[in-house]
């Protein structure tokens, strides 16, 4: 059925920008083999096969070890939050944007929005 496999290839965009996002937060705590894999993978958009072929180890090995890398991403981000957190700080930054293009003071309107810009730029 056609919508089984749309349904089944949104699934899986979603879960490569998951990843890919979990990767930008904390891949950097990765061991770097396993880093390698994984942006290989996620940011090179390469296959398990294709892995496996450049990097000289079999297909299954390539598999566990995203399967491994993956869980400890998403093990990072339960203890640390990050993503959750930025999402929050980019949302408050957004209100207080708004808030304060209300203002009629514009030279504290440049100034806070000289601050918030150095905020977004940040995350």
């Amino acid at each position: 059925d056609g919508e089984f496999i749309m349904e089944k290839n949104a699934d899986i965009l979603d879960e490569r920008l998951r990843v890919s996002e979990l990767y930008d937060y904390y891949g950097v705590l990765l061991k770097e083999g396993s880093s390698k894999l994984l942006e290989a993978y996620v940011l090179e958009d390469l296959s398990l096969s294709e892995i496996a072929e450049t990097e000289g180890i079999s297909r299954q090995g390539v598999h566990d070890n995203l399967k491994r890398s993956i869980k400890q991403l998403e093990e990072f981000d339960n203890k640390l939050g990050l993503i959750k957190k930025s999402e929050e700080i980019s949302v408050t930054l957004d209100m207080l944007k708004e808030t304060i293009s209300k203002s009629t003071d514009e030279k504290l309107k440049e100034n806070v929005r000289i601050d918030l810009d150095r905020l977004y730029n940040i995350f």
